[in-house]
């Protein structure tokens, strides 16, 4: 009897042992997967989904409540944009008549390029964004006036609009790289519909009593 007391401590130790073993593994396999996009890539997206993938009934509701943002104040020698800085890097939030943009310049002041196209393009997908066509260039003009080569990409966002990407290809500290979600569109079109029926039926009347 006191030979066999060893033998079930070794084999209880040994279950003990195996358990906590399992139990390392299974914490390993379920850590958290580290986000592979660059720092300044996460901040912007997170800035675009922050204020301009959200719901807004107008264009006018859209400048209210951005104006009201205690995280944006007003960029400097641009009227009616709004800046915000993250680990020093500067992002712009963008109230437009049609929806609503979010741009940075991808080209830092150390030159040191902040994320690529391939970045944000898998990101956007990964984040569920649906790429609709093929990305096309296009020629457009730098801060400093010069000709920019950008690459242009669109996207149908998980809100279900339309959202165009364009992005430098060169002379990436004189193009601030942009995400536009095109928000208000339908709602104008809308309006402009009823505006041109109003117009018919005025003019219908009028030839009636003439």
């Amino acid at each position: 009897m006191n030979k066999a007391i060893p033998v079930v401590m070794l084999c209880t130790a040994a279950v003990l042992t195996t358990l906590m073993l399992n139990g390392c593994d299974n914490k390993v396999a379920s850590a958290p997967k580290i986000d592979p996009s660059p720092k300044p890539l996460v901040a912007f997206l997170n800035l675009h989904k922050q204020y301009c993938e959200q719901k807004y009934d107008s264009s006018s509701s859209l400048k209210e409540s951005l104006s009201h943002q205690k995280k944006l104040a007003p960029a400097k020698d641009y009227n009616g944009v709004y800046e915000v800085f993250v680990d020093k890097v500067s992002y712009a939030i963008s109230p437009e008549d049609d929806g609503c943009t979010t741009d940075v310049m991808v080209l830092a002041k150390d030159k040191q390029e902040l994320f690529t196209f391939d970045d944000i393009n898998k990101a956007l997908i990964s984040s569920g964004y649906i790429a609709t066509g093929e990305a096309k260039s296009r020629k457009d003009m730098g801060t400093d006036q010069s000709e920019v080569m950008v690459i242009q990409k669109k996207y149908i966002s998980p809100q279900g609009e339309v959202t165009t990407l364009d992005f430098p290809l060169n002379k990436k500290d004189k193009y601030y790289m942009t995400l536009f979600a095109e928000k208000f569109t339908q709602a104008k079109r809308e309006i402009k519909e009823k505006v041109m029926k109003k117009l018919r039926m005025a003019s219908i009347e009028a030839t009636k009593s003439i």
